[in-house]
């Protein structure tokens, strides 16, 4: 025997994580979809979902800000 014993190899999660266009990092998270709703996620895409998504949710805190 003389190789080295091997540690483990690459664990969950250990990968370089993609980063967001304002340089943070984006983090997978999990969402519960019917198989018809995430027909209709991979469809329309998941950057235009995103940017749905940032639309939306900028309008409600608007909107609360307002109240």
């Amino acid at each position: 025997m003389t190789e080295a014993a091997k540690r483990g190899g690459p664990r969950e999660g250990a990968g370089r994580k993609p980063k967001a266009p304002s340089g943070e990092l984006m983090k997978a998270h999990n969402m519960r979809w019917t198989d018809a709703g995430w027909a209709d996620v991979l469809l329309i895409g998941m950057d235009r979902v995103r940017e749905l998504v940032a639309k939306e949710a900028a309008r409600l805190r608007k909107q609360q800000r307002d109240e």
